[in-house]
């Protein structure tokens, strides 16, 4: 397996031949053949310079030079160069600040070996760590803001998401390239693992401690950057729910709302508690959202043949919990206000029960 290790830069020549020097004692019994690309933003310092030394003595590192445009741009078009240009399978990125342990990259290496198709070094997992000498502030800056990407973009499974050490295959570059032209900063850390999932990603995450730097200052502008991950999870999500199973699970909603609504008014009007003719009407829109959601929804993952009983068995069962809040609703409405709430209170259950549905048909009946 031909790996690329690409090493974005600017500014850092006191850091990146004692970064390569490192890396290259951690692979020097490796099975893979490694390369080294640094990815320089024609730093001003003379990082370029050092490289351009460095690679007269040792021949698999490579430097490529280009225009400040933010570390998006950069690791894009390292990815291109290593992926395109130099034949590479897996691309392993790291950070040229030597706040990334090298010691961890054969670790991201074997998960890929191990089938991993997206390893990430990761802070957050047990064995990992955040420096000790960062004030109690910027620890809780640093915990909090993963955590709003990781549930703001519901992967909560992923637990270090703004990282840049990271090793993935070839096909996520080729799958997202055009999509990740768009983000120029640091929220390209983010967006590419998000669309990378998207794409089938096999994520597998690696404990390390993260250390400050030695030499240097930090390029992040916490403003800006904390501006764009915000943006970023609301169009992402607004995206998912216009053009995914959401959106498609709401037709299914509406429908199998009618058939409730149509079959509550027919129970009341002719004389029954408007209780029972939720429940019945409840139970008539689970069948037709069974089967919508089974052939439309969640098509690609369409149960057939003998699955089809067993499946609206347990549909039926996750679904219980929306008919009795609805019902629970519908009842303790007329029970405080009088019987004629019942519809504000049916209204009230159906939308709480919405959000059960939802979560119990996607993680549990169709589960992926």
């Amino acid at each position: 397996m031909k790996v690329v290790v690409v090493i974005p830069t600017y500014n850092e020549r006191e850091n990146i031949t004692v970064l390569l020097d490192a890396l290259s004692a951690v692979f020097s019994s490796t099975k893979h053949t490694i390369c080294y690309l640094v990815v320089d933003d024609t730093s001003p310092d003379g990082t370029a310079n050092v490289v351009d030394a460095y690679m007269k003595i040792h021949k698999n590192v490579f430097i490529i030079t280009g225009k400040k445009e933010g570390l998006g741009k950069a690791l894009l078009r390292g990815m291109t160069e290593a992926f395109v240009h130099m034949r590479a399978s897996v691309v392993l990125q790291i950070d040229a600040d030597l706040s990334h342990d090298p010691k961890i990259a054969p670790k991201l290496l074997d998960a890929l070996d191990n089938g991993a198709t997206f390893a990430v070094g990761s802070r957050y997992i047990p064995g990992g760590g955040i420096p000790e000498n960062w004030g109690l502030i910027r620890k809780i800056y640093s915990i909090i803001g993963n955590n709003v990407v990781r549930f703001g973009l519901w992967h909560p499974g992923v637990r270090d998401w703004t990282g840049g050490y990271r090793a993935y295959t070839k096909r996520f570059y080729e799958a997202t390239y055009r999509e990740m032209e768009r983000y120029s900063g640091y929220v390209f850390q983010i967006a590419f693992l998000h669309k990378s999932i998207h794409h089938g990603a096999k994520v597998k995450e690696i404990p390390f401690h993260f250390s400050d730097r030695l030499y240097g200052h930090s390029k992040i502008a916490p403003a800006e950057y904390i501006f764009n991950i915000y943006r970023y999870i609301a169009i992402a999500r607004f995206q998912e729910i216009v053009s995914g199973s959401v959106a498609k699970f709401a037709v299914v909603g509406t429908i199998g709302f009618i058939i409730n609504t149509v079959i509550l008014e027919f129970v009341v009007r002719a004389g029954f508690h408007p209780a029972l003719g939720s429940a019945f009407g409840a139970e008539c829109a689970i069948v037709s959202n069974f089967l919508l959601n089974n052939a439309w929804t969640f098509g690609d993952r369409k149960v057939t043949g003998r699955q089809m009983i067993p499946k609206f068995l347990q549909f039926n069962l996750t679904s219980l919990g929306a008919l009795c809040i609805q019902t629970i609703s519908v009842w303790a409405g007329t029970f405080l206000f009088g019987r004629p709430v019942y519809f504000s209170s049916y209204i009230v259950g159906v939308g709480i029960g919405l959000i059960w549905n939802y979560t119990m048909y996607s993680k549990v009946i169709w589960k992926k």
